[in-house]
């Protein structure tokens, strides 16, 4: 009996160590969208991410004379494509487009995943791209879930980086995020299974998730920013948008969708997503 105990007990740290090494280097979502496919103009480009010194991928949507430049910036295990339809809802503003794949993503270098926090690198050098290529443009930065996160840990180490910010599905607490995603990908008994990995990750990652506290940055961040979340999200509920809106200190909108789960409002409810997308830019970048 006790030899079948300790074999299970082998194979279950085994499961959990391999699932962890999956999480921190994650498999790689294939490009499945781009601006071009869906009728605005495409540019590559490329430049490295002064953090890591990875070499980072991505697309320009060009304007002549652009009074905005938006900075897309996409979940985790996912990939620039993500957020491409941005670029053709807004198709009629002065507006340039920056979509990027963080490092360990899409067609990006790097292999291990900071989960947003390490991501505020990649972050703010796409921020100087946009400066040098549109030195007069506002800048605004869009994240969706990871994205969101590596958008308010740039802002929130130098608030001047940018002029505006969104945030899609942002988690608060890296911890409470993690079990989230067992809880959003296989319900109860699967986030029970696994919720050692939050410790487990520490060191494999070298990020203590018990530290990594969104709202904490955020207190830094005083430029208008729009708050979306779902209220049915199961990896980072509601009470994590309340957080991060709090601590807000500059002028502030939360949207939120009843019965939409993470990063899930604008694909099922998309006139309003991209409405209140509309009234932020009005409001503050007309």
């Amino acid at each position: 009996m006790i030899w079948f105990l300790l074999t299970l007990t082998i194979l279950y740290m085994m499961a959990l160590v391999g699932v962890t090494f999956c999480f921190v280097y994650p498999f790689r979502t294939p490009i499945f969208l781009s601006p071009g496919f869906l009728g605005t103009a495409q540019e590559p480009t490329e430049f490295v991410d002064s953090g890591t010194g990875k070499l980072l991928r991505g697309w320009w949507v060009p304007h002549d004379d652009p009074k905005v430049v938006m900075i897309c910036c996409h979940g985790f295990m996912m990939n620039r494509a993500e957020l491409a339809p941005f670029a053709s809802r807004f198709n009629d503003r002065e507006m340039a487009f920056l979509f990027f794949d963080f490092p360990a993503h899409g067609s990006s270098q790097g292999r291990r995943s900071g989960f947003g926090f390490r991501e505020r690198s990649a972050v703010l050098s796409a921020v100087q791209e946009a400066r040098k290529k549109y030195p007069a443009a506002k800048i605004i930065l869009a994240g969706s879930s990871m994205g969101a996160v590596a958008s308010a840990f740039a802002l929130g180490d130098d608030p001047t980086l940018a002029d505006g910010l969104i945030l899609d599905s942002c988690y608060d607490r890296l911890v409470d995020a993690i079990n989230g995603w067992w809880l959003f990908l296989g319900g109860k008994k699967l986030r029970f299974f696994l919720y050692p990995i939050a410790w487990l990750g520490w060191p494999i990652s070298g990020l203590n998730p018990f530290n990594v506290i969104v709202s904490r940055a955020l207190k830094n961040v005083s430029v208008p920013t729009l708050v979306i979340h779902g209220e049915a999200d199961s990896l980072a509920p509601l009470n994590h948008a309340k957080a991060n809106y709090d601590a807000l200190a500059g002028p502030k909108t939360l949207v939120t969708f009843a019965g939409r789960n993470h990063s899930e409002a604008r694909w099922e409810e998309p006139d309003k997503y991209f409405e209140s997308i509309d009234a932020f830019l009005n409001a503050y970048f007309s």
